[in-house]
């Protein structure tokens, strides 16, 4: 396996450099590399600048409509919740406008990012921390506009805080927003936090009765849920042991979230730190298998593992680091891309004069076997990249974005890919 690996490694190198010559120093085209006979991302030269501000994520139509939202300053100060489309695959952008409706009051940092989901008909979901609380809003008109933002937690509001939040939509339409908690501080491990699930069964309308899934959970590594066959969720989180080990876990519903399977380690050794990594697991399931990817600084090395699921989360086995010779890999996102799981993370080019260069996106693809593409660098506008995110579109196109972290304040950005055999 080893030796395998490294060739594939070797030949995506190859290819990379083949890349570089035919098209030029400065018009670089980034290509996704795998082995011979399976898909690669051939990425567009020069990303796109959507606004200013942070956290951009993107919502997508059969029709490829983009609907992104992502955190900007606010005109009185703080940050709102902007909403932009495009109507030209990412050519130009228009339709700005702010979906909260009490000015400034999110919050949007790190991997505290809002959500944006397409729902079942027309729906549209958008979810962000406001103030303390979890945020809702949805559009049922297309994206023209939005209602205004219920709140999802079910605790008396501003007392505890409610973030690192995510949401997904089941197969049946179901709206599931799973966040870390604080109102059990009394009760939670010193330093922990709780995690909760909430459900809503009618498009977003209104949420039902909060579900506690655990405690003693890391307070900053954001959850990641995924949907299996037969109607099973999943849920990962990062948890924390005695000695302050803090290991991935995932846990399984077989009731649409109302109630959950003891947490299964995917791995029996996790980190041994005491401080949170600002940086949760990411998980997706596809071909009966359950994938997780995650990052650890165990060993004093900065670095992406990936697990895997044969039995719908019962057990898993470990299939190794993912990012290659890159450095400082952090921050992976996982999306099923044509039966495939592809990661996006950030990292450092190891081939740089000093190793320490600008931090910038990589994407590998892993089979469903296990098998790992070699890295690959995707271009940016300059500046540092951090928390990336990539999305399938149709067509066989695909979409990343990214924050920039530029001297005069964050910029979001967009960079387009094809796949190609």
């Amino acid at each position: 396996m080893l030796s395998q690996r490294k060739l594939t490694i070797s030949f995506g190198v190859f290819i990379f450099l083949i890349s570089v010559a035919c098209v030029g120093p400065n018009n670089l085209i980034s290509q996704s590399a795998t082995s011979k006979g399976e898909q690669s991302i051939v990425w567009e030269s020069e990303p796109r600048l959507v606004g200013e501000g942070s956290g951009l994520q993107l919502m997508l139509r059969t029709s490829e409509g983009m609907n992104f939202v992502y955190a900007a300053p606010g005109e009185e100060g703080g940050q709102d919740l902007l909403y932009v489309t495009s109507h030209n695959v990412g050519d130009t952008f228009k339709t700005k406008y702010k979906i909260n409706t009490t000015p400034g009051e999110v919050s949007s940092h790190g991997e505290n990012e809002p959500r944006i989901l397409a729902g079942t008909g027309i729906g549209m979901f958008a979810g962000w921390q406001g103030g303390r609380d979890f945020k809702f809003a949805r559009s049922m008109n297309f994206g023209r506009s939005f209602t205004p933002a219920i709140t999802i937690n079910d605790d008396e509001g501003g007392k505890a805080s409610h973030s690192f939040q995510t949401m997904e939509v089941g197969p049946d339409g179901t709206i599931y927003a799973a966040w870390l908690d604080s109102r059990n501080r009394k009760t939670d491990p010193p330093g922990t936090q709780s995690l909760y699930l909430a459900r809503s069964v009618n498009r977003g309308a209104s949420f039902e009765k909060n579900i506690k899934i655990t405690s003693g959970v890391c307070p900053c590594c954001r959850p990641s849920i995924a949907f299996g066959d037969s109607g099973k969720v999943f849920i990962t989180w990062r948890q924390v042991f005695e000695g302050d080990n803090r290991i991935v876990v995932v846990a399984t519903s077989e009731n649409k979230g109302q109630t959950w399977s003891a947490p299964v380690r995917v791995t029996q050794e996790g980190w041994r730190i005491n401080g949170c990594p600002h940086s949760g697991p990411s998980m997706k399931y596809v071909n009966g298998k359950l994938f997780v990817v995650w990052y650890t600084g165990a060993d004093n090395k900065p670095s992406l593992r990936a697990g895997r699921s044969s039995d719908d989360g019962k057990s898993f086995e470990f299939l190794g680091e993912v990012q290659g010779r890159v450095h400082d890999a952090n921050h992976p996102n996982v999306k099923i891309i044509n039966d495939k799981a592809w990661v996006i993370f950030q990292g450092r080019d190891p081939g740089s004069k000093d190793e320490w260069a600008k931090v910038s996106p990589w994407v590998i693809s892993i089979t469903s076997e296990g098998r790992f593409s070699s890295p690959v660098q995707l271009p940016s506008l300059g500046d540092s990249v951090s928390y990336p995110s990539i999305f399938p579109g149709t067509g066989g196109r695909v979409y990343a974005t990214w924050t920039e972290l530029a001297e005069n304040g964050p910029k979001t950005v967009l960079c387009r890919g094809r796949l190609h055999n």
